[in-house]
């Protein structure tokens, strides 16, 4: 029996000593002006798992885009947009590097069906 709860009490202390779960922040504002809304989820863009750029804006016809390494160059990742319901679209998947708080810069090119274009460069980390 004294075996049974020593082994009690060292499974309390080793639960205990674990590190905490890390609740996901569900999405990243990147941009919110009068026109334009941009969302990256989840917000903490962890590397190596499908992450979700969304851009809500009115009279879109077309978004295109490419995201670059900032701390380190990791080449380009394309942004392939699809509509809906009245929100742009993009999935993708940040590579993992040797920096765990890896910065990364997103540009976008919205084309509205007035013929204007506007370009957007964001910044934002990964993690791991």
């Amino acid at each position: 029996m004294r075996v049974f709860y020593l082994f009690l009490l060292l499974l309390c202390c080793l639960w205990g000593c674990r590190p905490p779960d890390k609740a996901p922040v569900s999405s990243l504002t990147l941009l919110n002006d009068s026109t334009i809304q941009l969302e990256l989820s989840p917000g903490d863009a962890p590397v190596e798992t499908p992450l979700l750029l969304q851009l809500t804006a009115t009279d879109v016809l077309g978004v295109s885009g490419e995201l670059t390494g900032v701390s380190m160059y990791m080449g380009k990742v394309p942004l392939r947009f699809s509509q809906r319901q009245g929100i742009w679209q993009a999935e993708f998947l940040l590579g993992a590097c040797s920096d765990p708080n890896m910065l990364w810069q997103l540009q976008l090119e919205i084309q509205f069906a007035d013929g204007q274009t506007r370009s957007l460069t964001e910044q934002f980390h990964s993690s791991w």
